[in-house]
């Protein structure tokens, strides 16, 4: 359900031409506007809690009827691919609704720090300091060091985040082709058309734009034209292997290149071929790799995948992401960007975002180095003594997979595990924020319950430019649906 936070009314310029006023006059003016706005935004949140608490009220009162329209709801759900092959995601009863000053806070820090992540990876190629910290990049050199053809080392990223209202920080970065752009705008437009909710969303959300997709098709598009690309439709393929393509989220983005002009064919890295200077598959020659599998896959079959990487390689086919992208989602370089000795890379608001925005981070191996209150330490006696202060995570791992957090961890097991990664670059400690919880109705033994989760928020960035958010909750404080966790879709609410 809804999040209260702070609210904070931006007033608009006004455009009409009016007559000079003077410093005082129009100091009082701006002064009573505001007020206005700020009366009106208050009387609107006011009678959307209300509302909110209605529907929820009527919820736990009518089980069975919500039961009922549940189930009609996945039907929807799995119709429209939102789901594995084994059925649907898990996702809430209820969606999120966020206020825009907290959408935009998210989406602007989000973009901020994806020009951060692309100047790291870009200073990999330059800077042999930048370089070592990276030792082990999962990936062959060579198959890194190939430039793309576009300018922008990463470009179809996610960023994961916790926001409880007021403190907003980043934990990790996702440049390694995350998943979920299709049902993140499927499953908004399904709750829009939800019979228990979709009064409160047309009355107070803002309209539907499905833009996640469209900012996908968008950065394709425009990474092509960069690149030299000269046709106006170019073809592309949705590259994975097999077992992971069919009955995924890559069934929608397939569709929704396709309904816009554009063939799209789902296509196994291993079958293509590199012939007549192009990729192809048969007869069919493809302009546009979009990768939708997680980079390390890839070195799985290295004889039959040498025409894709060849052809990668030679720039015969535009290819993103770049596999060079992979640098932006090691976690490494969360320990570079929050470590006070490499601030010289940055500029001063690029060092102020970084400071407000994510969470300090040490690789393993930076066995002296300064901890988050700015003091030098030896990082294996303070990981230790900070336990309840700290997660250990491995660098490469995704799905929370490895994760420890110190709170939740016996004192022995957490020294142990504190002392076999000691000098290991290949794990990082973590300062552990509070995961913000949030109270939404579920289905337990037949009858809806009020119950807490853990939530993040995940805003996709494409290209640079914001393009969506997927939300995720779970009972655990590891919140990731392959970890067993949910997705709660999220809506802007109205000024």
């Amino acid at each position: 359900m809804a999040v209260k936070k702070t609210t904070k009314t931006l007033v608009q310029e006004k455009k009409e031409i009016l007559p000079k006023k003077d410093a005082k006059e129009s100091k009082k003016e701006t002064k009573i506007e505001t007020k206005i706005d700020d009366k009106k935004s208050t009387q609107m949140q006011d009678a959307f809690q209300r509302e909110d608490k209605k529907v929820v009220d009527w919820m736990l009162d009518h089980p069975k009827e919500v039961i009922q329209e549940w189930e009609s709801l996945l039907h929807k759900i799995r119709k429209k691919r939102c789901g594995t092959s084994g059925g649907t995601y898990p996702i809430t009863l209820s969606p999120l609704f966020l206020k825009k000053e907290s959408l935009n806070l998210i989406a602007t820090v989000g973009e901020k720090l994806d020009k951060i992540v692309d100047k790291v990876v870009n200073l990999y190629f330059k800077d042999e300091y930048v370089r070592s910290y990276f030792p082990y990049p999962e990936l062959p050199k060579e198959w890194i060091d190939v430039h793309p053809g576009y300018d922008k080392p990463t470009v179809l990223n996610r960023h994961d985040a916790l926001y409880d209202g007021k403190t907003l920080k980043f934990i990790e970065f996702n440049t390694d082709n995350p998943g979920g752009r299709g049902r993140t705008d499927v499953l908004e437009g399904i709750y829009r058309d939800h019979p228990m909710y979709k009064d409160l969303i047309k009355t107070y959300g803002r309209p539907f734009e499905g833009k996640v997709l469209r900012k996908s098709l968008d950065a394709l598009l425009s990474c092509y034209k960069e690149y030299g690309g000269k046709k106006e439709n170019p073809r592309i393929a949705i590259v994975s292997f097999k077992r992971f393509l069919e009955g995924s989220d890559n069934e929608i983005v397939r569709d929704y290149f396709i309904e816009n002009g554009y063939e799209t064919n789902f296509m196994d890295a291993r079958e293509f071929e590199y012939k007549k200077g192009g990729l192809y598959s048969g007869n069919v020659k493809f302009d546009i790799l979009n990768l939708s599998l997680r980079f390390t896959f890839f070195k799985r079959y290295p004889s039959e995948m040498k025409d894709f990487l060849n052809a990668i390689r030679d720039k015969a086919v535009c290819c993103v992401n770049p596999l060079r992208a992979i640098i932006g989602s090691h976690k490494e370089l969360l320990s570079f960007i929050t470590n006070e000795r490499n601030y010289h890379y940055f500029t001063e608001d690029e060092v102020q975002c970084i400071k407000d925005h994510v969470l300090w981070t040490r690789k393993m191996d930076e066995t002296i180095t300064i901890s988050k209150e700015g003091i030098d330490i030896s990082l294996e006696e303070y990981a230790i003594r900070k336990k309840d202060e700290l997660v250990l995570k491995p660098t490469d791992a995704a799905g929370g997979y490895g994760v420890k957090i110190g709170k939740g961890t016996d004192t022995a097991e957490w020294r142990d595990a504190i002392e076999s990664s000691m000098g290991c670059p290949w794990w990082i400690i973590q300062e552990a924020m509070p995961v913000p919880e949030i109270e939404l109705p579920s289905i337990k033994d037949n009858k809806i319950v009020l119950d807490k989760k853990f939530i993040n928020l995940n805003p996709y960035v494409f290209n640079g430019d914001y393009a969506g958010m997927l939300g995720r909750v779970s009972d655990s404080t590891i919140v990731n649906v392959c970890a067993g966790g949910g997705i709660i879709p999220i809506f802007e609410l109205n000024d």
